[in-house]
C-alpha cells in the first residue's frame, strides 16, 4: 500500500544520488533503513532512565524509539486526514517520514544517557573542538555519515550514511541550527559543523529556527512517550507512588508540587493551571490510595487503558492551522506535569548520583585511552567499526577527536564497562 503524504517533488531530493530504485516510496526506504541501520539495534542495549531492576520490564531506548515512531506516524496519518490543504501550505507531511524521525530521534544518544552526554561535551570540548557534543547533533552525524545502508550508486559504490530523504532529515532536526547559530537556545543544537553542507542542504528554503512539520510531529511523539511511558514504568517498579496523591493532604503531592515549581519557576504564573492537571491526572490514575501493586494481567489491563486514554488525548490535541502547529494548551501542560514525576522521584534520586559518578569516570577513562591511540597512530587498539574512520582522520586534529568520539558514543553500556574493567586490568564481574 503507497505511503499516505502530502508534499511537493522537492522533499523526495537524497543528498547523494542512488542508483537502485525499488517499489517503495522514498519515505518508506527511509524508515527502513533507520529500522535495519546498527545504530538503532544498539538502543536495545542503551538505558531510558535507568536499567532494568527487580524484574521490573523497563523502557530502553529501543522500545522508547518505536513508540515514539508509531505515535508520530498515528499524528501524521490523523492530520493528512483531516487537513490535508492546510499540511501542505505548511510544508508537507509523510506517515512514513514521520514515523522514520521518531526512529532516528535517539539514535546520537550515547551509554549511561545525559550523564554520559554532558561528559562526552566537556571532554570533546577540552581536546578542542568547539561544538563538543550533543545528542541530537550526533544523530544527525549518524544518519548522514556514519551509518551504514543499502544506499548505492552504480560504478561509485556505498552512499555514505543512510542518504535519506531531505524530508526526514528535517524531521529529525528538533534543533535546527548548528552549534553558536541560535543565541537564544545555547545548550542544544541539531548538527555539527562537520555536517555544515548537508544541514545548509536540508534546510535550504527554510528562514529562522522553525522546525519542521514533521519535526514538530516527532517533538510531540516524544513528549508523550517519556511523560506516559517513564512514569507507568517506575510506578511499577514502586519508585513512583503516584496513587498516594489521591490521600487528602498527600504529602507526596506536596512534594512534588514543591519540586516542579522549584524546578519550573516560570510556572508559579500559572500555578492553578497546572494544579488542576496534576489533579485531573491523579483523579484518572486507576488505583486507589491503600492499592499495592503486584503487576497481575487486571492491573496491567488498567494501567494500558490508563495509558491509552491518555496517549488519544495528547495525539488529539495536535492540530495544525494556518498559522502553524497548535497543541491544546490543557495538554500540554498535562504531559509537562507528568514528567515531573519521573524528575522527583527518580532523575532527581540522590542514590543515583553514586551510580552516575561511576558511569562518567568510565565515559572519561575509555575516552581518554582511545584517543591517545588514536593520536598514537595505535588505530588497531580502536574498535573494528571505527578504524577506518579514525585512520582517515589522522593529520585532522577535529577528526580524530569526533571520530573518537563517535566510537564512545557509539558502544553499549556494557561495551564500556567491559572495557574500562579491561583498562583496569580486571575482567567485569570481578573485583
Amino acid at each position: 500500500m503507497a505511503s499516505q503524504s502530502l508534499r511537493s517533488a522537492e522533499p523526495a531530493e537524497r543528498f547523494q544520488t542512488e542508483s537502485v530504485p525499488d517499489g517503495r516510496t522514498p519515505w518508506q526506504r527511509d524508515r527502513d533503513r533507520v529500522l535495519y541501520c546498527g545504530a538503532f539495534a544498539r538502543l536495545a542495549e542503551t538505558t531510558q532512565v535507568l536499567s532494568p531492576s527487580l524484574g521490573h520490564v523497563i523502557h530502553n531506548r529501543l522500545t522508547h524509539s518505536l513508540k515514539v515512531g508509531q505515535i508520530a506516524r498515528r499524528i501524521a496519518e490523523r492530520l493528512l486526514a483531516n487537513n490535508p490543504a492546510t499540511v501542505e501550505r505548511l510544508g508537507g507531511l509523510d506517515a512514513e517520514a514521520a514515523e522514520a524521525a521518531g526512529f532516528s530521534h535517539d539514535l546520537g544518544h550515547p551509554p549511561f544517557g545525559h550523564i554520559a552526554e554532558e561528559e562526552l561535551d566537556t571532554l570533546v570540548r577540552e581536546a578542542g573542538v568547539d561544538d563538543g557534543y550533543e545528542g541530537n547533533a550526533q544523530s544527525f552525524r549518524i544518519v548522514t555519515r556514519l551509518a551504514s545502508s543499502d544506499a548505492w550508486r552504480q560504478g561509485e559504490g556505498a552512499r555514505s550514511g543512510l542518504n535519506l530523504t531531505r524530508l526526514t532529515l528535517d524531521g529529525i532536526l528538533k534543533y535546527p541550527w548548528t552549534h553558536g547559530q541560535n543565541p537564544e537556545k545555547t545548550k542544544k543544537w541539531g548538527a555539527y559543523h562537520s555536517e555544515q553542507e548537508i544541514f545548509e542542504w536540508v534546510r535550504k528554503g527554510r528562514s529562522g529556527f522553525r522546525q519542521s512539520l514533521t519535526a514538530e510531529v516527532m517533538d510531540w511523539a516524544d513528549d508523550i512517550t517519556f511523560a506516559i511511558h517513564d512514569l507507568l514504568d517506575f510506578y511499577c517498579a514502586g519508585k513512583i507512588p503516584i496513587e498516594r496523591f489521591k490521600a487528602p493532604g498527600s504529602v507526596q503531592r506536596k512534594r512534588l508540587t514543591s519540586g516542579m515549581f522549584r524546578r519550573m519557576p516560570s510556572w508559579k504564573e500559572a500555578e492553578k493551571d497546572y494544579l488542576e492537571s496534576l489533579d485531573q491526572l491523579v483523579y484518572r490514575f486507576p488505583f486507589d490510595t491503600d492499592h499495592v501493586f503486584g503487576n497481575s494481567q487486571w492491573e496491567q489491563s488498567r494501567l494500558h487503558h490508563f495509558a491509552t486514554g491518555l496517549i488519544r488525548r495528547f495525539v488529539e490535541s495536535f492540530t495544525v492551522r494556518a498559522a502553524g502547529v497548535s497543541i491544546e494548551p490543557s495538554a500540554r501542560r498535562e504531559v509537562e506535569v507528568l514528567k515531573q514525576f519521573t524528575w522527583e522521584y527518580v532523575i532527581e534520586n540522590p542514590d543515583l548520583a553514586v551510580v552516575q559518578s561511576g558511569q562518567r569516570h568510565a565515559i572519561r577513562a575509555v575516552f581518554t585511552w582511545l584517543l591517545k591511540q588514536a593520536q598514537d597512530k595505535q588505530d588497531h587498539r580502536v574498535p573494528p567499526a571505527f578504524r577506518d574512520s579514525v585512520r582517515q582522520a589522522q593529520g585532522d586534529r577535529n577528526a580524530i577527536v569526533r571520530s573518537v568520539c563517535d566510537c564512545v558514543a557509539g558502544m553499549t553500556e556494557r561495551q564500556v564497562l567491559r572495557m574500562h574493567a579491561s583498562l583496569k586490568g580486571r575482567e567485569m564481574g570481578h573485583g
